[in-house]
C-alpha cells in the first residue's frame, strides 16, 4: 500500500482527470467543503462515519475509480476521529472537552441536593414555623405576664428580650414607641377567629364560649371572626368596641392610634 495519504492520494486521482471540486459536488451533491476536508485529511470536519464512505463510493464513482478499494484505503490508512453526527450540511461539530465527566456529576449532585432541600422545606417548612411561633409565644406570655394561663402570642423573632418582657400598661395608659401592643380576646360564643400580628398569622381556627387568649405585636393587629359580637378585645388593657354588626362576620385592625382614641375618650 502507497504510503502517500488518502487525501493527498484521492486530489492527486481528481487533478488527473482534470475535474474541480465544484464538478464533482454538482454530480454528486456533497459540498465543497467536505470535498475539500477530505483531501486535506481533515476528518474531524466530516459527518464520520457511513456518511464518509457513502462520501468516498460516490467520488470513486464520479472518477472511475475502484469503490471498494478506496474504502478500504481510507479504513486502513486514515485514522478518524471519533464520529461526530450533525445535524445539517453546514454545521460545524462542536469540541466536547475531555473533563466533562466529573463536571457533569459534580452538576447532577448539585442539581439533587437542591431538589431535596427544596422538597424538606416545601413539606416541613410549615410545621417548623409554626412550632417555633408556638414556643414564642409561650416564652412571651410566661415573662410578661407571669402566669400559666395558655397562650398562642406570635411576636415577631426580631423582638428584644427586653420588649418581650415589658410590663403590660396600666388600662388608659399609652404604650411608648418601645413597648408591645398586647392584644387579649374572650369569646362568648363560638366562631371562627383569625389573629396577624405584624403580618404574621399568629391564630387561625374555631373558639368556644369563655376560650382566652393573648397576642403580642409590635406595630398591629388585623383581628377577622365569623361573628362579630362573639368576642370581647382589649388592648394593653383598654376594652374595645365590638368589631362589627352583631350576627354579621366583621374584622378590625388595631394600632396605637386605637389606644389613644380610648385614652381620649376616658377624658
Amino acid at each position: 500500500m502507497s504510503s502517500t495519504p488518502f487525501g493527498e492520494h484521492l486530489k492527486r486521482e481528481r487533478e488527473m482527470r482534470g475535474v474541480s471540486l465544484e464538478e464533482i459536488s454538482a454530480a454528486t451533491r456533497i459540498s465543497t467543503r467536505f470535498l475539500e476536508a477530505m483531501e486535506r485529511d481533515q476528518w474531524e470536519r466530516l459527518p464520520g462515519g457511513v456518511f464518509n464512505r457513502g462520501f468516498i463510493r460516490s467520488i470513486a464513482r464520479f472518477l472511475g475509480l475502484d469503490e471498494d478499494s478506496l474504502v478500504a484505503e481510507y479504513s486502513l490508512g486514515t485514522v478518524v476521529a471519533a464520529d461526530v453526527h450533525v445535524a445539517a450540511e453546514h454545521t460545524h461539530p462542536a469540541e466536547i472537552p475531555r473533563n466533562w465527566r466529573p463536571a457533569a456529576v459534580a452538576f447532577v449532585v448539585v442539581a439533587v441536593m437542591i431538589a431535596g432541600a427544596f422538597f424538606a422545606y416545601a413539606r416541613y417548612g410549615a410545621r417548623v414555623s409554626a412550632r417555633l411561633h408556638g414556643r414564642a409565644g409561650a416564652a412571651i406570655a410566661h415573662a410578661g405576664a407571669g402566669t400559666n394561663t395558655p397562650n398562642t402570642s406570635g411576636i415577631p423573632k426580631e423582638s428584644s428580650p427586653a420588649r418581650r418582657a415589658a410590663a403590660v400598661p396600666a388600662a388608659g395608659e399609652l404604650p411608648s414607641a418601645g413597648e408591645a401592643l398586647r392584644l387579649k380576646i374572650e369569646a362568648g360564643k363560638p366562631a371562627s377567629v383569625k389573629v396577624i400580628a405584624d403580618g404574621a398569622a399568629v391564630f387561625d381556627g374555631p373558639v368556644q364560649a369563655n376560650d382566652k387568649k393573648e397576642f403580642a405585636a409590635r406595630e398591629y393587629f388585623e383581628i377577622t371572626s365569623s361573628e362579630s359580637s362573639a368576642l370581647l378585645l382589649e388592648l394593653n388593657g383598654q376594652a374595645l368596641p365590638p368589631i362589627g354588626t352583631p350576627g354579621q362576620p366583621g374584622g378590625v385592625t388595631l394600632t396605637r392610634q386605637n389606644l389613644k382614641a380610648a385614652a381620649g375618650g376616658n377624658h
